[in-house]
């Protein structure tokens, strides 16, 4: 009885022993599928960033650029984006932005005139001439406004937008400021100018008076000269007529011996 329970035990305790020995013998090692790697690849990696919204420029920026786009005569009082629409893509926009702004002038228009002296009756020309003096008419008041429709369009690049404007109704070119014109510009109606022209006008009936006495002169001297020539020219054929009877009577005294 004795002898069957040391060989129960033994038993017991050899075959503990081959299981720990079996548990800390290394695993096999196995080769991963290629799907396995697939999937371990795709969880190690980050996605990629998404891109970056760039905004529209803001209607403040599109006023200035449209200020500096104007002829200097014109300042930008207000303006209105209607409609924002972006025709690129997100990280590269192309912004059109229909706009409706509100422009004046700052300084009245001017268009030259012709000479008002020129309609007098005589016409004459007069060596006083206008010089560096213009007179010109005004066309459009400081002050006067106009609706501006158009389109800007500002494509993104290297960091900062370059914008381009389409106009539909851009004010036409009705005249010139003051400064613009060479010399001195005298407005019509102005005290200036009607000091201006009542003196060109004294001058160039001065002038034509002078012109008539010339004339005058010129066509009185003609006519003595006419005269003279024709005294000379009478006086000329009474000699040869003279000389020609005298001819005669000699030949015919000839003749008589």
């Amino acid at each position: 009885m004795v002898k069957n329970f040391v060989c129960c035990t033994l038993s017991t305790v050899l075959m503990g022993l081959s299981q720990v020995s079996a548990a800390q013998q290394p695993a096999t090692p196995t080769t991963p599928s290629p799907e396995a790697v697939e999937r371990r690849l795709d969880a190690q990696r980050s996605p990629l960033p998404r891109p970056t919204r760039v905004a529209p420029p803001s209607s403040k920026r599109i006023e200035n650029l449209l200020a500096f786009k104007l002829p200097g005569v014109w300042r930008v009082d207000s303006i209105d984006i209607e409609n924002t629409q972006n025709v690129g893509t997100r990280s590269a926009p192309v912004y059109k932005q229909r706009f409706e702004a509100r422009i004046s002038l700052k300084e009245s228009l001017y268009q030259p005139v012709e000479d008002p002296t020129r309609s007098t009756e005589h016409r004459y020309e007069s060596a006083l001439l206008l010089g560096n003096k213009r007179i010109v008419k005004t066309v459009a008041k400081a002050g006067d406004s106009h609706k501006l429709l158009g389109v800007a369009t500002s494509v993104y690049l290297n960091g900062q937008y370059n914008t381009f404007f389409e106009f539909e109704n851009l004010p036409a070119d009705k005249g010139r400021a003051l400064k613009d014109f060479e010399g001195e510009a005298l407005v019509q109606g102005s005290p200036e100018e009607r000091r201006f022209t009542a003196e060109l006008e004294r001058q160039r009936r001065a002038d034509y008076q002078t012109h008539k006495k010339e004339k005058a002169l010129t066509h009185k001297e003609a006519e003595e000269k006419g005269r003279r020539e024709a005294v000379e020219e009478a006086r000329r054929r009474a000699a040869e007529a003279e000389a020609a009877r005298k001819a005669a009577a000699e030949a015919a005294r000839q003749a008589d011996q």
